[in-house]
């Protein structure tokens, strides 16, 4: 009798990604750029545009992360929790965010006489950050599918494209 023969077709790997890191992540970001507005401290604000360009240029050596696996997870204040999802779209986010608090920053420091303008980038990036912990809607993933469809951007690596979860 024969061994049946298995018949592989190329496929892709499901892309994956932490959810619970994620939104640790988006909490430390809530939490600097709140607690940066309501010292009034930019120095919190280029601390939190420092973690967020290394997590969206390097994920993963990102601040964030690094928190969330030596000390979260040993810890066992968090579990892991493996989505199917793009990470693309979200280090896209955190780029964008990343953007805005390093203007907040240079706004802050080379124009103390128009505090306005960097706290407002601050707020902005606080917000968004705030709508994707608490509702779970993330504006820059979206902003990444919108550039996809265009083709301004690669499109989402798994079926579906963008899908809001809610909280």
């Amino acid at each position: 009798m024969e061994e049946p023969v298995a018949h592989f077709a190329p496929t892709l790997q499901t892309p994956r990604v932490d959810t619970h890191l994620l939104k640790f992540s988006q909490a430390g970001v809530v939490l600097l750029t709140a607690l940066a507005f309501v010292l009034q401290q930019p120095w919190l604000v280029a601390v939190a545009a420092v973690i967020l360009v290394i997590s969206a240029a390097a994920p993963a050596v990102g601040p964030f992360r690094l928190l969330y696996r030596w000390v979260a997870l040993p810890l066992r204040l968090l579990r892991p929790r493996i989505a199917e999802d793009d990470p693309a779209p979200h280090r896209f986010a955190q780029g964008v965010g990343a953007v805005f608090l390093v203007a907040a920053t240079v706004t802050l420091f080379a124009l103390p006489t128009l505090p306005a303008i960097g706290w407002t980038l601050d707020l902005i990036v606080f917000a968004l950050a705030t709508l994707n912990l608490t509702v779970g809607f993330c504006a820059g993933c979206f902003v990444y599918f919108q550039l996809g469809r265009l083709g301004w951007a690669p499109r989402v690596r798994y079926d579906g494209g963008f899908r809001w979860r809610g909280a």
